[in-house]
């Protein structure tokens, strides 16, 4: 037990003493274990080999007998104003692929993605020879290189360009027309497809074939143009270097290893997608990130997609990464604030289910979006421990979410407050919807909080407390959390709308005795309809029962998506792409393995124990504390807390409560085990799972 560990204090900030914390991680060697591989070409996107750098990407894959790269840039859009739905005014837009056409034809070819370089290689076979290949979207600049080398009898292979039709690719409506077709160029030695656009404006695809590489870019005509021409310049193997140099410093910010190494290799699979599909000055990331496939989702969908998608950031010390969806609120402020009615823009702003990256969405019955968005931005501040951006940006757009709520909610004659009918995401209209009340409770509680800890004396202070003491308590019935008032659970449900207050607002918890019976009894009664549960259901209810001490059930869930969702390269598809279920997959394992809420750091809260040998590094939690930790023979063996901002610290380590005084820098080792960081022996014929296996 704690009371009884040797505690090792390290005061790095007072005495300059060094940690005696050993990282004997081996990266290459490591992440080489996880390098998606395959033995046999893929033969469509579901199972391609993909490469992309928050902006540009691709997937590779067999199609016939060529090798072709769908090409894409996340922030491709339409311009329309139409005051269509997002999904057709600022859809998504498919560019075009590539296709390597050999002399010979096709008899096999195997392909790899190298983690630790962020780099896709292969090998095409043919009756003719052989064409070596590598492909990688470089960190730095907005190019993709793929060089190759040819054996004498495919020298003369070809490098074909096919531009897709330029249109959403959702269901359109009849009066719908797709832009104009596109127009092939030559701007010296550099080819560009130009796409102009029917509500102005435009798009291209620029390239460059040299004896050895190919060189394309996706941009403005003179933006892509003038990017090839630069990478042409430098040459691939400079390119490749300060790309390597980027992902080489990204990897080590945080370290997790599993005794089950295929959930290993799918968590470490998603860091990667993670950072290849957004960075701090890129586009937010939408259903399907630089990894464009005809879909019925082309544009972000806010009443859970985006949320889940950027969850596994923070807790996986990433922060960076997270960037993209606060800035994009940032920038978009005026945006949200329009998106009310007029009489309300003065104090409020919401958004609506779905919009572009400019935010732009006029909000109806689905109002607790945005609020749900700032829980993202409010776990940004609190892990980064940045009071500033959190005094100055976070608190006052979740000011204005709070009183969006405040403008629509009426006292009924029970005395409470209660709120009018308002959309449960995918259930329906309802008042008193648990969605909007969870988001609601959360959203003044953390206005309360903040400014009290800030000291902020906010006019609007007495206020919050009234709606806290007298807002209406979640409607229940016998099968536990309602819909809403007099809208039960009556049908399977694949969204855990009305359990946000379990889960991740942690309002309702398992740290309140009163609520244990209510929390299970919902959770039971949701997860036990079957019929429309999707893949996040799984997620979801992993996470909840992570964190109300059902470790075993939360593995056995988490296993469960993992077996009947992802495809074979971590993709996931509802019909269409959806990219934020496989990242909410990696923020179960962070649930496993660290959860803080509630003012509290839990350690090891769900790890079952069936898992005798865990070990995790820098993982980040509220308050700006880096958390290491290592579990041998089912036995905890040390843990390490840093504080980077010196915020309050209460730990929670093998059913032991822990107050701990750390100063910023920090850092104390509780434990008498060696304190090394090494990965978990990976098991016998479980590396390398996904690609083509």
């Amino acid at each position: 037990m704690l009371k009884r560990w040797l505690l090792m204090v390290c005061l790095l900030a007072s005495t300059g003493y060094a940690a005696e914390l050993t990282d004997k991680v081996n990266w290459p060697e490591f992440l080489a274990r996880h390098d998606l591989v395959w033995k046999k070409m893929p033969s469509q996107w579901t199972g391609g080999a993909f490469i992309g750098n928050g902006l540009l990407g691709t997937m590779i894959y067999r199609e016939a007998d060529t090798l072709r790269w769908d090409i894409g840039r996340s922030d491709v859009t339409d311009h329309r104003q139409t005051g269509n739905d997002a999904c057709y005014d600022k859809a998504r837009l498919p560019i075009g692929h590539f296709l390597l056409k050999p002399v010979g034809t096709v008899s096999g070819g195997t392909m790899r993605v190298d983690l630790w370089n962020a780099e896709a290689t292969g090998k095409l076979t043919t009756d003719r020879g052989t064409i070596e290949w590598r492909s990688f979207a470089q960190a730095n600049d907005l190019v993709m290189v793929i060089d190759f080398k040819a054996s004498a009898g495919e020298r003369d292979f070809q490098w074909i360009w096919v531009a897709e039709e330029s249109g959403s690719t959702r269901r359109r409506p009849a009066d719908y027309k797709a832009n104009p077709p596109s127009q092939l160029k030559a701007e010296g030695d550099v080819n560009v497809c130009f796409q102009p656009m029917t509500a102005g404006g435009h798009y291209a695809t620029a390239w460059q074939k040299t004896e050895s590489a190919v060189f394309i870019s996706i941009g403005t005509s003179d933006e892509a143009v003038a990017a090839v021409r630069k990478a042409v310049q430098s040459g691939v193997e400079k390119l490749a270097v300060t790309h390597r140099d980027w992902w080489h410093a990204f990897w080590p910010k945080s370290f997790v290893s599993l005794p089950d190494t295929r959930m290993e290799s799918f968590y470490w699979i998603q860091i990667y997608k993670l950072a290849s599909a957004t960075r701090a000055d890129r586009p937010a990331i939408d259903l399907m990130g630089p990894w464009f496939k005809a879909t019925k989702w082309p544009a972000i969908w806010w009443n859970l997609n985006i949320q889940l998608a950027y969850s596994p950031v923070y807790t996986a010390n990433r922060l960076e990464l997270g960037e993209s969806l606060c800035g994009m609120l940032d920038r978009n402020l005026t945006n949200l604030i329009q998106n009310v009615k007029p009489e309300f823009q003065h104090d409020s702003a919401a958004i609506s289910r779905t919009t572009g990256n400019d935010c732009v969405g006029k909000v109806e019955n689905e109002v607790g979006n945005l609020t749900w968005a700032c829980h993202n931005y409010w776990r940004q501040c609190r892990y980064s421990g940045d009071d500033v951006r959190m005094r100055e940006k976070m608190l006052p757009l979740l000011r204005r979410c709070v009183n969006y709520y405040r403008h629509i909610m009426t006292k009924g004659d029970d005395g409470k407050l209660h709120l009018p009918e308002t959309s449960s995401p995918e259930y329906g209209v309802q008042p008193d919807s648990n969605y909007d009340l969870a988001l609601l409770r959360w959203g003044v509680q953390t206005l309360i909080t903040e400014c009290e800890r800030l000291k902020m004396a906010d006019p609007l202070l007495p206020e919050w407390k009234t709606i806290l003491a007298t807002l209406t308590d979640y409607p229940t019935g016998p099968d536990g959390l309602m819909i809403g008032r007099d809208k039960p659970l009556a049908k399977s449900h694949r969204h855990y709308s009305h359990l946000l207050m379990i889960y991740p607002l942690y309002t309702m918890n398992w740290d309140q005795p009163e609520h244990r019976d209510l929390i299970a009894k919902s959770l039971d009664h949701w997860i036990g309809f079957e019929g429309a549960l999707k893949g996040y259901s799984f997620t979801g209810s992993s996470s909840i029962c992570a964190s109300i001490g059902r470790r075993d059930q939360a593995l056995q869930l988490l296993n469960a998506f993992i077996e009947r969702y992802p495809t074979s390269n971590t993709m996931y598809l509802e019909g269409s792409p959806v990219i934020e279920t496989p990242f909410s997959a990696a923020q179960c394992v962070h649930d496993l393995l660290l959860q803080s809420w509630g003012g509290t750091i839990r350690v090891f809260p769900g790890v079952p124990d069936s898992w005798k040998d865990v070990a995790f590094h820098n993982l980040r939690t509220e308050g700006a504390f880096l958390v290491s930790a290592v579990r041998k023979d089912g036995k905890t063996q040390f843990v390490r807390i840093k504080s980077l901002a010196g915020e309050p610290c209460q730990v929670l380590v093998d059913g032991e409560r822990k107050e701990l005084k750390l100063a910023k820098g920090e850092e104390i080792i509780l434990g008498s085990g060696d304190p090394v960081i090494a990965p978990v022996a990976a098991q016998a014929g479980r590396c390398n799972l996904y690609g083509g296996k």
